[in-house]
């Protein structure tokens, strides 16, 4: 099954000695120390959203509908888990469009299925029926679109995020130590019974509940 290993190592086996790479979303640059060090790296974000990133380390801030590129300068773009807090994803996959050069790629992670993050700037979850839309309208060749894992992996994150929500629901004594012995249970369940579960998600029928997709595209 495909995962994030298998996606940094297309991305990398995909860029080329001395090329420039526009991280779009970086928020942290984290996604720099995955990349080779020839490559000349560009982190840009807006620098709102998550209190605990250090936008320090951005190369430049803006928004990405008005990126201060010029046309046709950009080999690579990554854009990681960002595409969901995009108030105008058409907009921006435009801009991404203009700024790559020909031929060049663009890789794209999103959330199909995902807890409300980062917010209030949470706007969309994508269908790889919904990716392929805003890609090819912009001008792009979809290369493909892979889920991010299976249907059970999505079950069990689900399913451990709820329990540990439910903690959160009173503060009366009793409650609390009831509500915690269910979140236990549920957790405890889903580890006993994960092994044998993920076992399926390896079967193309029971990936398109998957928590989200991964996707290569190039410009035209």
């Amino acid at each position: 099954m495909y995962y994030w290993s298998q996606f940094i190592q297309d991305i990398n086996s995909s860029i080329q000695p001395g090329q420039t790479l526009l991280d779009a979303g970086a928020g942290n640059c984290h996604w720099k120390n995955y990349l080779p060090s020839t490559v000349k790296y560009i982190g840009i974000d807006l620098g709102i959203g998550d209190s605990d990133y250090d936008y320090s380390k951005l190369d430049i801030r803006c928004d990405l509908r008005d990126i201060p590129l010029a046309d046709n300068s950009i080999d690579i773009i990554i854009c990681i888990q960002v595409l969901e807090h995009l108030p105008e994803p058409c907009k921006v996959i435009a801009e991404f469009n203009r700024v790559l050069k020909p031929s060049g790629f663009l890789f794209i992670s999103c959330p199909q299925a995902e807890p409300q993050h980062q917010i209030p700037y949470d706007f969309f979850r994508y269908t790889p029926f919904g990716l392929r839309s805003l890609l090819k309208s912009n001008n792009f060749d979809i290369v493909w679109i892979k889920p991010q894992l299976g249907n059970f992996h999505r079950l069990g994150e689900d399913l451990s995020y709820s329990a540990r929500k439910l903690v959160t629901l009173s503060n009366q004594k009793i409650e609390n130590f009831l509500y915690l012995t269910i979140s236990y249970y549920l957790r405890l369940m889903w580890k006993i019974h994960k092994p044998m579960l993920l076992y399926f998600d390896k079967f193309e029928s029971l990936q398109d509940n998957c928590t989200g997709h991964f996707l290569k595209a190039v410009k035209l």
